[in-house]
């Protein structure tokens, strides 16, 4: 007897697209050969939308944590303040997939660990961004006044505020510090020169399982901060009276490119799929069904899971135009497809 089980994966996912290891290989040197294209115009035409120039600037040479690591000029964040530089760009809903996230989509910040002299220029960006979740990828260092291997900590010691610069003060709510594989870290930012003008809740997602240029053991972990940030952004505008303007989700690693870059795509593959309706995604206690229930119609030009359509390969490709090298190894490109499989049934 035939075999007419109803095909529950996203078509780019089942075993007739055939995804092997050859097949991963070919699209990571795709993606790798535009860039190529992109850094030849980022280096050599100072009028290119990814002029590096900027990062390259005396005045902001030593803001980068890697030389090799700058931001594109069309997408660079700019701060509000006396250093307006900073290693960042902004990741937007990619062109051909607008149409199948939510109008308010608020993307990403990919930055650099903050350095030690620029912190105080991060809690800005973070002000001026009204930015409500952080996601640090990576182990820090908790002397805050010396450049570590990899990254120090930019957040106050439990219990304590903290200043950055002269118009920001930092809290950080929680009673006890930890240095679980994830933290989540529950922080408030202000103005003290603007009294009448509420603090600001953040959460500060910490994942400290993920080794760098690698990729972690499983994507349980990761699964559990997206929906963790899905479930505190709820309750926010529960009790904001649903103001849906909650800002971007600041994203860094140690660089901001390779394990931001695969968090990034991974988030996104997973709106697209929550905004589409599509109706197998793996169980989870913070997973809200409802409101994937509740959301918006398609349109005639939205994503069909049950094509073949590469989600994670035209996300990357769209994210790669925004900030150089996101999603760094071949090993991190295969983890987004293995990691957005495990969210789907």
């Amino acid at each position: 007897m035939a075999n007419t089980a109803v095909p529950t994966l996203p078509g780019f996912l089942r075993p007739e697209a055939n995804t092997s290891r050859d097949y991963f290989q070919k699209a990571f040197e795709a993606i790798e050969n535009q860039e190529v294209e992109r850094l030849d115009m980022a280096y050599g035409e100072p009028d290119s939308p990814f002029s590096l120039h900027h990062a390259k600037h005396p005045t902001a040479r030593d803001l980068n944590r890697y030389s090799n690591v700058l931001p594109y000029h069309h997408s660079r964040v700019v701060v509000n303040g006396p250093m307006a530089f900073m290693n960042a760009n902004r990741i937007t809903a990619p062109p051909l997939l607008r149409t199948s996230l939510p109008n308010d989509f608020p993307g990403y910040i990919a930055t650099q660990a903050p350095l030690p002299e620029t912190q105080a220029n991060f809690w800005r960006m973070v002000q001026d961004q009204n930015v409500h979740v952080i996601v640090c990828l990576t182990n820090v260092s908790a002397d805050r006044t010396r450049k570590a291997a990899k990254a120090e900590q930019y957040w106050p010691k439990a219990g304590q505020t903290d200043k950055f610069g002269p118009n920001l003060s930092v809290r950080n709510l929680d009673a006890t510090d930890s240095n679980n594989e994830i933290d989540y870290r529950n922080l408030e930012l202000w103005d003290p020169s603007s009294p009448t003008t509420p603090r600001r809740p953040i959460l500060l997602a910490h994942y400290q399982g993920w080794p760098d240029h690698g990729v972690p053991r499983n994507s349980n972990s990761l699964r559990d901060i997206m929906y963790t940030i899905r479930s505190w952004k709820r309750n926010l505008k529960a009790s904001n009276n649903n103001d849906d303007n909650l800002g971007p989700i600041l994203v860094h690693c140690s660089a901001g490119v390779g394990r931001t870059g695969t968090f990034c795509v991974i988030d996104t593959a997973l709106a697209v799929l929550e905004h589409t309706r599509y109706p197998h995604l793996s169980p989870h206690p913070l997973r809200n069904a409802t409101q994937q229930e509740q959301a918006e119609a398609q349109t005639n030009d939205a994503y069909d899971w049950n094509q073949g359509r590469d989600l994670v390969f035209e996300i990357l490709s769209a994210f790669r135009n925004e900030r150089m090298m996101m999603v760094q190894t071949g090993s991190q490109y295969q983890f987004c497809y293995a990691t957005v499989k495990d969210l789907c049934q």
